[in-house]
């Protein structure tokens, strides 16, 4: 009888084919009957503010960025929140804002999944009769559902003592498309240096048993 003889030389290949393309073959077919299903972006508003405050573009691609503005008329808003507090019940607060609100107002952006050109509170970029405006670049880093979240940095005026309190002014949910594309230019490197690390390795363990 015929003995079968297993190759040996064959076998690192072999595994290093199946570390690469195996995982990307089973995230394509679970994405592909079981995906989330795309949608545009979400915005739903915290303060008493309406949501076209908020632009964004309906469609987001991961490590494509894109703008986020919020225009406000932070007077408008100051009012507002004044007449809300004055009309409340004592103990009774919105996201436990209390006193009177300043119109000077600060506004971030942040979420996970996102990088965000200057993080942190920003100053009011411009003022004009039609509000204020703030803008900012947003990078989606990874695929899928993702929140961001709109702050403002208020300053209140509570029994004279001055204080500072951050709110939530909206919350944007989002689905960001994946972008296999810009991945392999990303991070397809990595996968060609340890093809070659493999290989060499590969080669040395093959070269005694050659000799």
């Amino acid at each position: 009888m015929r003995k079968f003889r297993f190759n040996f030389n064959l076998l690192l290949p072999a595994l290093l084919a199946a570390l690469l393309f195996i995982p990307f073959l089973i995230n394509s077919l679970t994405h592909y009957f079981y995906g989330e299903k795309q949608f545009p972006p979400i915005v739903m508003m915290k303060l008493p503010v309406e949501s076209t405050a908020i632009s964004l573009p309906t469609e987001v691609v991961q490590f494509t960025p894109f703008e986020v503005t919020l225009q406000l008329d932070t007077e408008a808003l100051a009012n507002r929140l004044n007449d809300i507090i004055a009309r409340s019940p004592h103990g009774v607060a919105m996201q436990g804002i209390s006193g009177k609100v300043h119109a000077s107002m600060q506004a971030e952006i942040v979420g996970n999944g996102f990088h965000i050109d200057n993080p942190g509170p920003q100053v009011q970029l411009f003022s004009g009769q039609s509000g204020t405006l703030w803008s900012w670049t947003v990078t989606p880093t990874a695929p899928n559902r993702h929140q961001l979240a709109i702050r403002l940095h208020l300053i209140t005026l509570d029994n004279g003592q001055e204080n500072q309190k951050v709110v939530d002014i909206a919350e944007i949910q989002t689905y960001a498309q994946k972008n296999p594309a810009e991945w392999i230019k990303r991070y397809g490197i990595w996968f060609i240096i340890a093809g070659i690390v493999a290989f060499v390795l590969w080669r040395r363990i093959r070269r005694p048993s050659i000799e």
